[in-house]
């Protein structure tokens, strides 16, 4: 009806006709009524556009695009119930949306003949129209019609109160999966471990325990009298240290447990009218996940950390990755079962740190525990066997028995290597043990062997510091050189086999919501320029706040490049076994026939048309120009420099710009120090140098908003004054002329930054410069079908679609690498084994296939089913919007272990919008139930 607070069109949808092909409804003149409580007019498209636009990565504070002015305050908070449903009247049992049979519509009956839906008269052979079944059923809005979902939720639900039956056969009973939360950037509650002394005197000082972010009174503040407390106590010292002057600094650390990343602000006063929605961070979430699946305290861990800093040294300073793997390990044991991880924006890249450091935390444990064998039993040999030992060079016990560990491998994919590589490793080493031992013992002479603890710690601390003074990228080559090699290698290998088996019994299921696999544009003009994060201060004071930041480097662009083997600077770990991507290709167009990308413009864009950051335009660039004191603008222009996302994968760009504006303590030099120390100098491969391949994990599940304006690339301009009596001075930061954003359907714009100088006809005409305008004068359509999510490019949240094919990579042997006789499938067209399905905007029900038409971008916008995306929920989010699911499965070769893959996009949903929109939730977790089902018969 028209006074239901949901802003969208209520439906008689007893009244519709379903389309047997497509599955979608149809509406006829006849029997359709619609009710629009809310048409949305031209000017209110373009205020709400203009709202997303001002969106940003970095923006926690801006208000939500779909909450409109003048709605209820429970816009900004989670509601009462999370919980939505709707009557629905329906025909028959076999009408999913009601109306009439969809028999009807093919000239069927029930019974498979035209005249099986009439009454026949015996007496007069005439025939009469049957009287329809209605009966009126109540449907959850957003988990769609599929019965048996809606009664896997609910039994999850129940077990989750308590109310589960329980059952001595089924192991699994009365247990369910933990839940992982790890949030995004700007997206912890940070609190203040030390007093701080504000220098204006009407600001309130810092104390202990105070929130900093966010700070309801410090906000205030900032807005009336002065920024430079937040500031101060908001920026990092040297080398992202706390700064110890209490004049000057603040230690912030990370507040603890679910709460911390549940809201920002909690129960201030006028939180809601300053922050609003983006107060609430995993608080809708949290709610979502105890009303509709029964979770709670026990079953969801928070992983809060502190967003400012790199990933390492989160744990140098605050042990947050150890604390993670023993928090997770922890869960696990209480629930039961493998758990579910869920991460959020730059979450999903620490993420992916998190698992390279375990990995390597595993290859040290390894190599410390052969040591520490070898130590051990070398010892007891030269106190009591040393003259046998010498005499007849037996090899003594501890050998034997990690020999029979390589010969019997633990559950390990082939598609990982492991396997391969524990049967080469014991090939070679059986052969030369005998050797090993008498090199290891060759090596430890008397005066080692005797040498007090204390010895042992000095040589270890220096063997440390001597490490953290080597410089480059390469630092798996620098262990390998201070480790005994064969012992080392054989390490790596436990450790791999290790590692797969920590991930298969603690992470069964990862969910990515809004990931930036391919980083971002925001972050990089936040160093570069300034990023004020929507609050109210200068970008110019943001800028020296955010230099400070190591998580910026997280989000660093990568280039699509570095994902094929046929790039000589390609950086694809010789130790995988997964075919490479362009090997693909072949295979998939060798066939003719119809176009064999037709359902999946994205791989398309990814793997034939190798669509990178500079594709369409140079995602960064610099204008020079030189003035005389009486020039007016423009000046004469003296050539520009473009800078790539290898650029910035080099440093190149912060060394360049850092040459070109002379800033006082050069602060760019700092931000490439920043980048050598956190991501080179590591003991696995620079993780910003590579794109991601899917993670080891069973099921894999990835979900993000589609076609909102997103910042993906800037314009800056150097003016230099001939002449220039202050020459020898210091530049002032670095001036950002222009933003290029993609649009939906991938149209590019430029929005200038400064003002520009009018031409005549606009000066006689009194017309205003236009600030935005598109990129190229004629075709401004990108080689992308998308743009992003308001934060994250499309380029970057559409490189999980290369993760669909992990399947048939991992069945495949590359060529750059060798291959066996045998193991090397068909190349037949890969894209065969993804399955595609689409949900219409307003829908509930997946229709398999895809929408062409929508799904290119290519529509004119005249058909309203391909333009909207749902109507506005007045919660502040997307109320049924158009979604897209693909989903691909494979098997490994070596255990037989099932493992699924899917990437749902949702268009219209803006980035923050992922962890409270319920239709992404749902159909996100509909795949979980079903694998609870499958892998658990948990429901």
């Amino acid at each position: 009806s028209s006074s239901s607070p949901f802003c969208h069109a209520q439906e008689d949808i007893s009244s519709k006709k379903l389309d047997s092909v497509s599955g979608s409804a149809s509406g006829s003149s006849d029997d359709t009524t619609t009710t629009n409580s809310c048409d949305i007019t031209g000017n209110a498209k373009e205020e709400s556009l203009q709202d997303q636009i001002d969106d940003s990565f970095y923006h926690p504070l801006h208000s939500d695009p779909s909450c409109a002015e003048g709605t209820i305050e429970e816009c900004w908070s989670p509601p009462q119930s999370t919980l939505e449903t709707e009557e629905v009247t329906m025909i028959d049992a076999t009408a999913l949306y009601g109306g009439n049979d969809p028999s009807e519509e093919q000239g069927e009956g029930i019974n498979g003949n035209s005249d099986s839906d009439k009454d026949i008269d015996a007496k007069t052979g005439t025939q009469e129209k049957g009287e329809k079944r209605k009966r009126t059923v109540t449907l959850d809005k957003h988990w769609g019609r599929d019965e048996t979902i809606l009664k896997m939720r609910d039994t999850l639900r129940n077990m989750g109160r308590g109310k589960g039956k329980k059952s001595s056969e089924n192991p699994h009973a009365n247990k369910r999966p933990p839940i992982f939360l790890m949030p995004g950037l700007a997206s912890t509650r940070l609190v203040s471990w030390r007093y701080k002394a504000c220098s204006n005197p009407l600001l309130s000082d810092v104390k202990v325990q105070d929130y900093v972010w966010m700070n309801i009174n410090m906000l205030l503040q900032m807005a009336t009298l002065d920024d430079s407390c937040f500031l101060e106590c908001m920026t990092l010292g040297l080398n992202q240290t706390d700064t110890n002057d209490i004049e000057t600094g603040c230690k912030l650390r990370p507040d603890e447990g679910l709460d911390a990343i549940s809201s920002l602000a909690p129960d201030s006063i006028g939180s809601n009218f300053l922050v609003g929605g983006k107060n609430t961070v995993y608080a809708w979430l949290t709610q979502w996940l105890a009303d509709n699946l029964g979770y709670d305290v026990s079953s969801i861990i928070g992983l809060p950390y502190d967003w400012r800093l790199s990933p390492d040294v989160m744990e140098a300073r605050d042990g947050f990755l150890t604390l993670t793997r023993r928090r997770i390990e922890a869960a696990v044991a209480s629930n039961g079962e493998p758990g579910i991880m869920v991460a959020h924006s730059m979450g999903n890249n620490v993420f992916r740190f998190f698992l390279e450091w375990l990995k390597n935390e595993m290859h040290e444990e390894a190599y410390a525990r052969l040591v520490k064998q070898a130590e051990r039993r070398e010892m007891t040999m030269r106190t009591q066997q040393i003259r046998e030992l010498n005499n007849a060079g037996s090899s003594p016990g501890w050998v034997n028995v990690n020999t029979q560990a390589i010969s019997e491998p633990k559950d390990a994919t082939v598609e990982y290597g492991v396997t391969d590589q524990m049967y080469k490793l014991a090939n070679s080493f059986v052969s030369s043990l005998d050797d090993m031992w008498q090199s290891y013992v060759a090596g430890v002479d008397e005066e080692t062997a005797a040498r007090s603890d204390d010895e042992e710690k000095n040589e270890s601390d220096d063997t440390k510091q001597e490490q953290d003074n080597i410089e480059g990228s390469d630092q798996s080559d620098q262990n390998k050189k201070r480790k005994h090699p064969q012992l080392w290698e054989l390490a790596q290998a436990e450790g791999d086999d290790e590692w797969l088996e920590w991930i298969k019994n603690h992470i069964w299921t990862y969910i990515g919501l809004s990931a930036p696999l391919l980083g971002a544009a925001n972050p990089l003009r936040a160093v570069l320029s300034g990023e004020n994060m929507g609050l109210p201060m200068t970008e110019k004071n943001a800028r020296s706040m955010e230099l400070s930041f190591g998580s910026t480097h997280t989000l660093n662009p990568i280039s699509t490049s570095t994902g094929f083997c046929d790039n000589l600077n390609a950086t694809v770990s010789s130790k995988s076994n997964l075919a490479c991507l362009d090997e693909l290709i072949d295979g998939i167009e060798k066939l003719g026939g119809k176009d064999p990308w037709r359902n999946f413009p994205a791989l398309k864009a990814l793997l034939k048309d190798r669509v990178d950051w500079d594709t369409d335009f140079n995602p960064i660039s610099v204008k020079f120009e030189e003035c005389s004191p009486s020039d007016k603008p423009p000046c004469v222009n003296k050539g520009e420099a473009s800078f790539t996302a290898k650029d910035v994968q080099s440093g190149e760009i912060f060394k360049n710009f850092n040459q070109i504006w002379k800033e006082e303590n050069e602060p760019l030099k700092i931000k490439l120090e920043q980048l050598q120390k956190s991501w080179w100098e590591h003991p696995f491969p620079n993780l910003l140098n590579s794109t991601w391949d899917r993670p080891h994990i069973k099921h894999v599940i990835m979900s993000y908003g589609v076609d909102h304006p997103t910042e993906v690339g800037y314009r800056y301009k150097k003016s230099n004054l001939v002449d220039d009596k202050k020459a020898g001075g210091f530049d002032n930061i670095p001036l950002l002329s222009s933003v290029i954003w993609e649009e939906p359907k991938s149209y590019h714009f430029e929005e200038s930054k400064v003002a520009e100088q009018k031409t005549l006809k606009e000066s006689v005409m009194l017309k205003k410069k236009p600030k935005r305008r598109p990129l190229q004068d004629g075709n401004n359509k990108g080689s992308l079908h998308r743009s992003g999510d308001a934060s994250v490019p499309y380029i970057s949240l559409a490189w999980s679609h290369t993760w669909l094919l992990h399947a048939t990579r991992a069945m495949r042997h590359s060529r750059y690498y060798g291959m066996k006789e045998g193991d090397r499938i068909t190349d037949d067209n890969v894209l065969d084994s993804i399955r595609v399905s689409y949900r219409p905007v307003g829908g509930s029900d997946w229709i398999e296939g895809a929408n062409h038409k929508a799904q290119r971008g290519d529509d004119d916008g005249d058909d309203a089913d391909d333009e909207g995306t749902g109507a506005d929920h007045p919660h502040g989010t997307k109320y049924k919007p158009e979604m897209y699911r693909y989903q691909s499965k494979g098997k490994s070769r070596t255990t037989g272990m099932e493992y699924t893959t899917a990437v749902i996009e949702a268009v219209g949903v803006e980035h923050k919008e992922t962890t409270r929109n319920y239709d992404i939730l749902a159909a996100v977790f509909t795949d979980v139930l079903k694998n609870m089902h499958d892998d658990f018969d948990l429901v």
